[in-house]
């Protein structure tokens, strides 16, 4: 008896439960970002400037080493933040890069704040002036920047540190 009663179809009463499989399946793309031509200088390939912004967890460290963990400005300890005393982007001829010679440590307020480097310009002039004197003009440049300027023969670590340090109290 209750094979013969039927009051709807089995496709309308599965309808909604399963996948229609006439049904072509269509994927929706994503347009693709065009990929950034990589620089190229003397036969090698230059890293992004994104990347050579970026503060390393050595430098970090050994910016520590060298200025201690204290703020510039007022010597406080906590909430400090690291700096790039030559700004990432600064300028089209001056970009600082994540070396540790452009880094310094500052207090949130002193980073950030109303009184901070970022907004008083005497300030971030007094310490940039203040690096380029410990450190010599090329202070903010990362190993790439000088290998571009023909200042060392190729942009290794230890051809970056040996310039460095030839130009330390300059």
């Amino acid at each position: 008896m209750y094979s013969e009663f039927n009051p709807y179809p089995k496709s309308k009463q599965l309808a909604g439960h399963q996948k229609e499989k006439n049904r072509p399946k269509f994927k929706v793309q994503k347009p693709k970002k065009p990929k950034k031509k990589l620089e190229v200088y003397k036969g090698r390939s230059v890293p992004d400037k994104k990347t050579r912004g970026k503060i390393s967890k050595s430098d970090y460290e050994l910016a520590i080493e060298l200025h201690g963990y204290e703020c510039w400005v007022c010597g406080i300890s906590q909430g400090l933040e690291c700096h790039h005393v030559v700004p990432k982007g600064y300028s089209k001829a001056r970009n600082g890069r994540g070396v540790v010679y452009n880094l310094r440590f500052l207090c949130t307020e002193h980073h950030r704040g109303k009184t901070g480097v970022h907004q008083n310009r005497e300030l971030m002039q007094k310490l940039q002036d203040e690096h380029e004197r410990l450190y010599g003009e090329h202070f903010y440049k990362d190993a790439w920047d000088l290998f571009k300027e023909n200042l060392i023969p190729t942009p290794t670590k230890e051809c970056y540190e040996k310039f460095m340090k030839s130009q330390e109290g300059r």
